[in-house]
């Protein structure tokens, strides 16, 4: 498994109630994305940041994303993250199950 960590830096005078609910509505838009394990939305409105960790299956579902029209729609929006990371997975814990 593979992690990606995003952060964007948006402006002055973002609306962050606004992206919160642009976060609630394009969650919807990674359910059954293949080879998507899971996804955390991030915001930190005091560093004006907004991003995401994703834990992907493969290391090719993820370089998948990053060329698909969903993450290309996100890079339009909000720009070239500021930071992009990927990371092994060795081990993945899931309380939730």
């Amino acid at each position: 498994m593979f992690a990606a960590c995003f952060r964007f830096v948006l402006p002055e005078g973002t609306d962050w109630n606004a992206m919160r609910q642009l976060m609630k509505e394009r969650s919807k838009q990674f359910i059954k994305l293949p080879g998507l394990r899971s996804k955390a939305f991030l915001l930190d409105a005091d560093r004006r940041e907004m991003g995401g960790n994703y834990v992907w299956e493969t290391r090719e579902s993820l370089e998948a994303y990053l060329r698909s029209d969903l993450y290309l729609a996100v890079v339009r929006k909000l720009g070239e993250p500021k930071e992009l990371r990927i990371y092994e997975v060795p081990e993945y814990v899931d309380n939730a199950k």
